[in-house]
């Protein structure tokens, strides 16, 4: 004979399910994509969904503290997040230049690490953001085709909010940048 009834059980499974299932969902919110925001209206011979990909570059504005390697790890981070997701449509270095060829321009309004100690404490405080202002520039003219705002934030707290590092949120910021690209 079982101490619980067949109602409690099955009440019991189905929380310890819900449970498995929000866990599952937690492990990828560092890592997930947000969508960018267009600043002002595209140029209308701007196609996101077709245009062949050159050069990232990235640089930090005046106040914003990242190092050389910083910037350059985030540019490779969105160069192979747009490899894996649009490999025909990137430029390589050298080639000639396609019609219609734009390059990535990041520049880092911010880039706050938070406190882990914070986020393991309570969800909400020591807040990871990463903020930028991406510019998509036609490789022939020069000339600003887009420019988007891409934010990350990251909030979770406890024994998960206190073990992700900035590090692991410039994965989803790179997916978010990629994501300007995806064909609608």
């Amino acid at each position: 004979m079982s101490f619980m009834t067949l109602s409690a059980r099955a009440r019991f499974c189905g929380l310890t399910f819900m449970a498995l299932l929000l866990c599952a969902a937690l492990t990828g919110c560092a890592s997930t994509a947000s969508w960018p925001q267009l600043s002002g209206q595209a140029a209308p011979t701007f196609n996101a969904g077709t245009a062949p990909i050159g050069p990232i570059s990235a640089d930090a504005a005046p106040g914003v503290a990242m190092t050389y390697d910083d910037l350059n790890r985030i540019a490779q981070l969105v160069h192979s997040d747009l490899i894996a997701a649009y490999p025909a449509r990137l430029v390589p270095d050298g080639a000639a230049l396609p019609p219609g060829e734009v390059k990535i321009d990041m520049t880092f309004t911010t880039y706050d690490p938070g406190n882990s100690f914070a986020r393991f404490m309570l969800a909400g405080l020591g807040q990871i953001h990463i903020d930028a202002t991406v510019r998509v520039i036609d490789m022939t003219s020069g000339a600003v085709v887009a420019t988007y705002q891409v934010n990350k934030t990251f909030a979770w707290g406890g024994a998960y909010g206190g073990s992700v590092t900035i590090r692991d949120v410039e994965k989803g910021f790179a997916a978010s940048v990629a994501n300007i690209f995806k064909p609608s």
